[in-house]
């Protein structure tokens, strides 16, 4: 049984926390299909950023669950805003340059896809690009 890992964005933590049951459907934004958003996400945001992976997951904010602990089958995470900034601030060059060594982590046993991990990298820029816009947030939809 595999994890499912749908980001999207919403205005708030409530907004996000009630799609919990069916998922980001329906929700007025746009949908990213992506990698977990604890330890995939934060061997990015290293790279994007040059803070420690450590430094990341550390801080409080990092994967911070927003629905009830209690769901047996999903939850929704919030991603911290400086996540979505380092996303929405990076140029397709700079998204280039990380698919590559990212693609290289433990996280992906040495020999993950770049240029399929840049594709969803373009989507999930696009998307923090779009929570940046309107002002909103970051969530990741995760599901067995």
């Amino acid at each position: 049984m595999g994890m499912f890992n749908t980001y999207f964005i919403a205005p708030d933590d409530a907004a996000a926390a009630a799609v919990v049951d069916d998922g980001p459907v329906g929700v007025r934004s746009p949908v990213v299909e992506a990698v977990g958003a604890t330890v995939e996400a934060g061997t990015l945001l290293a790279l994007l950023s040059g803070v420690t992976y450590e430094s990341i997951t550390d801080d409080p904010s990092w994967s911070r669950l927003v629905s009830s602990p209690d769901h047996d089958s999903a939850w929704v995470i919030a991603m911290p805003d400086t996540f979505t900034e380092a996303l929405a601030t990076s140029s397709d060059d700079r998204l280039v340059e990380v698919a590559t060594p990212w693609s290289e982590t433990e996280e992906f046993w040495g020999n993950g896809d770049a240029a399929e991990l840049l594709s969803m990298l373009q989507e999930w820029a696009a998307l923090a690009r779009t929570a940046r816009d309107r002002g909103e947030h970051m969530y990741c939809w995760a599901a067995l």
